[in-house]
């Protein structure tokens, strides 16, 4: 499957929300801010990575906590739902608070499922006060 494919699909979800999203000026990332009534614009949700050497959805589960270790939790499971073991495939550092889904594993309709209840589960862990 080409990575614009669940990327597009990303997107398209991701906007479902309740957020706001803003494309970076020279690549081709989106950021995700969930709205808050109460808060206005939270601290980043997600963001889709589309450059060439990056193409992964992050999601940051606990952005303001860099103690979190919720991220290396969720990131071992995503792992082992959609059968990638992310050290082998990139090279940069995820830190505690991250869950990094590279788009080439998004290869079928049943694992964009399984990311997009992936997001979900963030989104609300995220959005609970």
């Amino acid at each position: 499957m080409n990575n614009l494919i669940p990327f597009n699909d990303l997107h398209q979800y991701l906007s479902s929300f309740d957020i706001t999203y803003t494309m970076a000026a020279k690549s081709l990332i989106l950021s995700y801010q969930p709205r808050s009534f109460a808060y206005g614009i939270q601290p980043r949700f997600a963001a889709l990575h589309g450059a060439k050497s990056y193409q992964c959805l992050i999601l940051y589960v606990a952005p303001k906590d860099n103690t979190s270790t919720l991220g290396i939790e969720m990131q071992r499971k995503v792992e082992e739902l959609l059968f990638f073991n992310l050290k082998e495939m990139r090279r940069f550092k995820v830190k505690n608070n991250e869950v990094v889904i590279p788009l080439e594993v998004i290869d079928t309709k049943e694992k964009l499922n399984s990311v997009k209840e992936v997001i979900a589960q963030v989104y609300r862990i995220r959005t609970k006060k």
